[in-house]
C-alpha cells in the first residue's frame, strides 16, 4: 500500500495561509530530526481532499462554518429526551461533533448512526478513552492504566495496543481518541493525572506516547496528546480549579513539554490544550493556557511549529468556566476546536457576532473550518458512516484483545531491590512460607502454579489482631527459610502495627498484586524486603507469571515508571529470566 501524506503538511498543502500576527517566538525554535511520517490515510490525495473541503464550504452559512469548530458532550441513551437533544444540537446547532459520556455500547453505537444520519456535514465523533472503551463505556476490554504501561520495556507492546484501539475505535464510528496523556506526573499528589500518566520520566513518557499514538494514528484514528503544557506536577485537579505551573522556561523545556515537542516532531496529528496557568508564558494572573494567545498560538503553533488539530480541554471545567465567552476567547488564542462547552447556543452566537462586528475576521473562521473539513475527509468523512450493530459486541470483545491485554499487564511486571541476589528462588530449598494478606480465594492462582515448584505452608495474616498474636506469628514465620508476603488487599491500614516489627532474619519477598504506591502504607516491612515483585493486579494470568519469574522460569523485565516514595526510584528494575 502507498503511504499517505503527513496530515500537518497536508493541511497547509489544501488550505489558504494560516492567520499570523507576526509575533516572535518566545525563543528560537526546537531543531527536530526527521521522523518517518505518521501513516493516516492510505491513498490520501491532496487535490480531492481540498475540493471536498471547498464545496462543503460554499454551502455552509457563516453560523454552520463556526457550528464546525464545536464538539458537544452527550449521553449515550435513547430515551425520547435525550433523542430529542441530540436533534437539537446536530440538526439544529449543526455542531462539527460529538462526545459521548458515560453508558452502554450499544446506545452508543446506535445513536452515532442516527446523529451521523441527521447532519448536514458528518460528524467528527470523539471519545475520552485513555485506558480503553471502557473508561466511558459497560461491558467493554479493560486495558492497565498509562502508569502500568510505563513499566513496560518492550515499546512494540505499547503501539499494538494503539493499533487495537484503533481498530476498536472504527468499529463504533470513533474518528478521535483523546488520547494519549502525554503529562509528566513527577508530583505523586497529583489528584487528577496520577495513573493516566506513563511516568515520571520525560523520555520514557515520551517513547510511550509516541508508539501508541503511532499505533492508533497508523489504524486511521486521530491520537490527541494532552493537556498541553503538561498537567503532571500539579496538586489541583483543572475540574475543581486553575492549577499552577510556577516553573522556569528551562524546567518547562525538559519536562512538561519534551512529551510534546515529541509528538510534534514524529507529526502527530492532535494536541490538547489543559487549562493551566502558566505565568513563564502568560502574565495575566488567572487565564487559563487554553484561552491564552501566548500559550496556543505563539509556543505551540509559532514556536513548536505544530499544524495538527488544536482542541481544547473540556470548557465546562472550573478550571476555565468562570471566564465569559470561553468558545470566542478559546478561538482566539489559536485553537481549532471547542470541547464541551456550557450553553451552545449562547457561545455560539457570541462566536457569530464577534465576526460579523469585526472583532474576530471571517477569513479566521473560515480557515478554521477549512482545517477542521480536511481532517474529516483525512478520517473518512467525506463519506457517511455507519456503524454495523450486528455482532458489535462480540467485535470489540475478540479474543485477540484479551490476548494483547494479557501480554501489557504480563510486560509490566517489575522486580525491585534484589540486591542479594535472593531472585531467582532455589527450587532446592523447600522451607517456604506464603504470608496471605487478602482474601485467601484471590491467590489461588499463584498458590497453584507456586506448587510447581515447592509446597508452601500459607498463613493468614488477620486484620487488627492483638499484639501477642502478631507477635506469635512473626515467631512461627522465622523458622522458615523464605517468605513471600503476598499481598492482594489495598487498604492496608489494619496491618501497619504487624509490619512495623516485621523484619526477620531470613529472606523475604514482597508480591504485590496491588498498584505499587498502596505499599507506601506497609513502608516499614517493604523497606526490609529482600526484594519486591510488583505485579500491579490480582488477573489470574499474571499470578501465574509471577509465580514463574519468582523461580526465574519466564522472564521480567519491567522498569519502574513512577517512585514508590523513598523506597525505590522511577527507573528502577531487574532483569529477570
Amino acid at each position: 500500500m502507498r503511504r499517505a501524506f503527513l496530515f500537518a503538511l497536508l493541511v497547509v498543502a489544501c488550505s489558504a495561509r494560516f492567520v499570523t500576527d507576526g509575533k516572535r517566538p518566545l525563543a528560537p525554535p526546537v531543531p527536530v530530526p526527521p521522523v518517518e511520517t505518521i501513516l493516516m490515510r492510505p491513498y490520501l490525495n491532496d487535490s480531492k481532499c481540498s475540493e471536498w473541503a471547498d464545496s462543503v464550504m460554499q454551502r455552509l452559512s457563516l453560523k454552520e462554518r463556526v457550528a464546525q469548530l464545536f464538539i458537544y458532550t452527550i449521553a449515550p441513551q435513547r430515551d425520547k429526551r435525550n433523542r430529542e437533544l441530540l436533534r437539537k444540537v446536530v440538526g439544529g446547532y449543526k455542531v462539527g461533533g460529538l462526545l459521548f459520556s458515560g453508558g452502554l455500547l450499544q446506545n452508543q453505537a446506535m445513536l452515532t448512526n442516527e446523529a451521523q444520519q441527521m447532519a448536514d456535514v458528518p460528524l467528527l465523533i470523539t471519545a475520552d478513552a485513555e485506558w480503553g472503551l471502557s473508561m466511558r463505556l459497560q461491558g467493554t476490554p479493560a486495558f492497565p492504566r498509562n502508569m502500568v504501561l510505563g513499566c513496560i520495556e518492550d515499546n512494540s507492546l505499547v503501539y499494538e495496543y494503539g493499533r487495537e484501539m484503533a481498530r476498536q475505535c472504527k468499529e463504533l464510528g470513533i474518528q478521535v481518541n483523546f488520547a494519549p496523556v502525554a503529562d509528566v506526573n513527577i508530583n505523586p499528589q497529583n489528584p487528577v493525572i496520577n495513573t493516566r500518566s506513563f511516568g515520571e520520566d520525560p523520555v520514557r513518557v515520551s517513547n510511550k506516547v509516541l508508539a501508541y499514538s503511532k499505533g492508533l494514528e497508523e489504524g486511521g484514528v486521530l491520537s490527541v496528546c494532552k493537556h498541553f503544557p503538561g498537567h503532571g506536577d500539579t496538586d489541583v485537579d483543572s475540574h475543581k480549579a486553575l492549577p499552577t505551573l510556577s516553573f522556569t522556561r528551562e524546567r518547562l523545556d525538559s519536562v512538561e513539554l519534551y512529551p510534546f515537542k515529541q509528538a510534534i516532531s514524529a507529526g502527530l496529528s492532535g494536541i490538547m490544550v489543559g487549562h493551566l496557568e502558566v505565568p513563564v508564558f502568560e502574565t495575566r494572573s488567572g487565564l487559563p493556557s487554553s484561552l491564552s494567545r501566548n500559550v496556543v498560538y505563539d509556543l505551540l503553533t509559532h514556536e513548536l511549529k505544530f499544524k495538527g488539530l488544536i482542541f481544547t480541554d473540556a470548557l465546562a471545567m472550573k478550571g476555565v468556566s468562570g471566564n465569559s465567552s470561553v468558545c470566542l476567547q478559546a478561538l482566539k488564542a489559536g485553537n481549532d476546536l471547542l470541547l464541551v462547552p456550557r450553553r451552545i447556543k449562547e457561545e455560539l452566537e457570541s462566536v457569530v457576532e464577534a465576526v460579523r462586528s469585526g472583532e474576530l475576521a471571517e477569513e479566521y473562521i473560515n480557515e478554521k473550518c477549512r482545517k477542521v473539513l480536511m481532517y474529516k475527509y483525512a478520517l473518512g468523512l467525506s463519506r457517511r458512516p455507519h456503524v454495523r450493530l450486528t455482532g458489535l459486541e462480540n467485535r470489540i470483545n475478540t479474543p485477540a484483545t484479551q490476548t494483547l491485554i494479557k501480554r501489557l499487564n504480563l510486560a509490566a511486571i517489575t522486580v525491585l531491590g534484589n540486591q542479594t541476589g535472593v531472585l531467582p528462588l532455589d527450587p532446592v530449598v523447600k522451607d517456604v512460607a506464603v504470608l496471605n494478606v487478602g482474601d485467601a480465594k484471590t491467590v489461588a492462582p499463584f498458590l497453584k502454579e507456586l506448587s510447581r515448584y515447592t509446597h508452601p505452608v500459607v498463613h493468614q495474616l488477620g486484620e487488627n489482631l492483638p499484639e501477642a498474636e502478631y507477635g506469635q506469628l512473626r515467631d512461627s514465620l522465622v523458622h522458615y527459610k523464605r517468605i513471600l508476603v503476598c499481598i492482594t488487599e489495598q487498604k492496608l491500614a489494619a496491618y501497619q502495627a504487624f509490619f512495623a516489627k516485621f523484619a526477620p532474619e531470613v529472606p523475604v519477598v514482597y508480591l504485590s498484586f496491588i498498584p505499587g504506591k498502596q505499599l507506601l502504607q506497609i513502608h516499614r516491612g517493604i523497606s526490609a524486603a529482600e526484594a519486591v515483585v510488583l505485579a500491579h493486579s490480582a488477573d489470574e494470568e499474571v499470578q501465574q507469571q509471577v509465580a514463574g519469574v519468582l523461580y526465574g522460569d519466564v522472564r521480567a523485565d519491567g522498569r519502574l515508571s513512577a517512585a514508590i516514595g523513598g523506597l525505590f526510584a522511577a527507573g528502577m528494575g531487574e532483569v529477570l529470566g
